[in-house]
């Protein structure tokens, strides 16, 4: 099952010069507790913004170049290897559909970023984890797709959460995709 994991402001912005719009510390501890252990693809440049390989899942890197996983990307800040694998793939539309006609994988698999990756995913997507940011961002260059009401339902929405070092309010909803039969 593909899923897509976001913090996303009311105007739709998820970023800026290739790095988050905000660090609110429950978000990205909500991240690495809902992604550990699932496989996770992101694009080159949500990578290269990361820094490092994340530990405790498989990460899959989507790039149209050439490139290559840097070996310092492959070890704990402290230098120890990880018991992390990372791949690159080339053509994220294969690799999605792959994925989604692929019965047998019963296996959850987060799209984490960047903006392109996330519409290219959005189709292929039955769940949404979604940090809805209770602010608009202006000068945002990244902006995640409109969500449509009647294609998804909420399967979980936690309490409005205020975040102190941001100043900001902010909420957790889990959406799935609505099996609409005709």
């Amino acid at each position: 099952m593909l899923s897509l994991i976001v913090a996303v402001a009311k105007n739709g912005a998820i970023g800026k010069n290739n790095e988050l719009l905000w660090h609110i510390t429950e978000d990205l501890k909500y991240f690495k507790t809902t992604t550990m252990g699932h496989p996770v693809i992101m694009g080159r440049k949500t990578f290269e913004s990361i820094g490092r390989v994340l530990p405790g899942r498989k990460n899959i890197i989507v790039s149209r170049s050439n490139f290559t996983v840097p070996p310092f990307a492959k070890y704990k800040k402290d230098g120890s290897p990880t018991n992390t694998s990372v791949e690159v793939c080339n053509n994220l539309t294969s690799l999605l559909e792959n994925l989604s006609n692929d019965k047998n994988c019963k296996e959850e698999i987060f799209v984490i970023g960047g903006g392109s990756i996330y519409k290219e995913a959005f189709k292929y997507a039955q769940k949404l984890y979604i940090t809805h940011i209770d602010s608009e961002i202006a000068g945002a260059d990244t902006f995640f797709p409109k969500i449509n009401p009647e294609g998804w339902e909420i399967e979980n929405k936690s309490h409005q959460i205020f975040d102190k070092e941001n100043n900001l309010y902010f909420r957790f909803i889990v959406y799935k995709r609505k099996n609409i039969t005709l």
